[in-house]
């Protein structure tokens, strides 16, 4: 089994450096591979509402004799459910489709600036962790406008903004203000 180390998040939540991602495993077989993983040591699984696969991964954490707490399970808010009310509903449903009483951590998948609700989105995301429903509450994908909008809007800093980097892929500009915002 490996040992992957901790980060600690400007809320002071820990969340492990490296986790599952479990976009297009589902079903049985999904069950499975997560489980494999669990095995491994892998204790931070990545799941969307747009995967399609909270259930599965509900599942493999049930099956896998680990309590709860000794996870952390990360989920995304889809762009269709950015007003307030559609994601307050939503948070409530991705934590019903994963069978577990909280998340640790929620995030906006996409800010989609021309509907321009991710603000919105991101208040019924603060209120809902007021509640106990989530552990610490991010971003994905945001551009340095989308960030700086939500902080001066909310009066909040997100926990993460979670972007793709890759060789090829690589976002100077947002991962240079994604520091300076101490995610």
């Amino acid at each position: 089994m490996i040992k992957i180390p901790d980060v600690t998040l400007n809320d002071g939540y820990k969340l492990p450096a490296l986790g599952l991602g479990t976009y297009q495993i589902r079903g049985g077989e999904g069950v499975q591979q997560i489980l494999a993983a669990i095995k491994d040591g892998y204790r931070a699984l990545d799941t969307a509402t747009n995967y399609d696969n909270e259930g599965v991964v509900g599942e493999a954490i049930r099956k896998s004799g680990i309590p709860r707490s000794q996870f952390i399970v990360t989920s995304k808010l889809p762009g269709k459910y950015h007003q307030y009310d559609e994601a307050t509903k939503a948070i409530q449903e991705s934590i019903y489709r994963l069978g577990v009483d909280y998340l640790d951590l929620y995030v906006i998948h996409w800010p989609l600036p021309k509907r321009d609700h991710y603000v919105e989105a991101f208040q019924a995301m603060i209120d809902a962790k007021k509640r106990g429903l989530i552990r610490s509450i991010g971003v994905s994908n945001f551009e340095p406008e989308h960030l700086d909008r939500v902080i001066k809007e909310t009066g909040v800093t997100p926990a993460v903004n979670q972007i793709e980097v890759h060789p090829t892929g690589f976002r100077n500009a947002c991962l240079k203000r994604t520091a300076n915002a101490a995610l």
